[in-house]
């Protein structure tokens, strides 16, 4: 099956490999509420396309993810219930009980942005 979306522009390509280098924003956002040692967030990830009544918004509106975090896959050598204790539900594990415990879609996305814009003044 073909995407209907257009490809992305030059300027939303530079945002989803800069955001594919890491880190994850949902291991950032459990940082930031004092739930995971800095250490442990995941660089390395998936873009996720945030969406709008089950359609992309864009590829200007998307996050990276690690592949706990997006897909459920858990981190080499560990289990899902040690994934699941010291990283948190995935997305996977339905939207609602995700957004609870890292922010919605336009925090992230508004998270992603600040990231890329730190790293690349850096």
């Amino acid at each position: 099956m073909w995407s209907k979306a257009p490809p992305p522009t030059k300027g939303e390509t530079t945002r989803i490999e800069a955001a594919k280098v890491g880190p994850c924003m949902a291991c950032l956002a459990l940082v930031m509420q004092q739930l995971l040692e800095p250490l442990l967030v995941v660089y390395g990830c998936d873009y996720n396309h945030a969406k709008s009544g089950n359609v992309r918004r864009g590829h200007a509106f998307g996050y990276a993810l690690c592949k706990w975090h997006h897909m459920r896959h858990p981190l080499e050598g560990n289990t899902f219930a040690t994934m699941r204790q010291i990283y948190g539900p995935s997305l996977l594990d339905g939207s609602r009980v995700f957004h609870e415990t890292y922010g919605t879609d336009d925090e992230l996305i508004a998270q992603q942005t600040l990231v890329n814009e730190l790293r690349e003044a850096a």
